[in-house]
């Protein structure tokens, strides 16, 4: 096998892993937007509940 065609190789099987990286990446987003949304609302509560006293 050549240089050439495990240079190939190397490169195709890197797209692969960054690819489902992001694929992965992009599936969990809306949970991790979800979960920050809560933190957000969580912590606005308690900033309220300590103006309040």
């Amino acid at each position: 096998m050549s240089t050439f065609w495990i240079a190939a190789i190397i490169v195709v099987v890197l797209w692969v892993i960054i690819l489902g990286l992001y694929l992965a990446t992009m599936r969990r987003q809306p949970e991790l937007r979800s979960q920050m949304e809560a933190l957000d609302e969580q912590l606005n509560k308690l900033d309220s509940e300590s103006g309040k006293g």
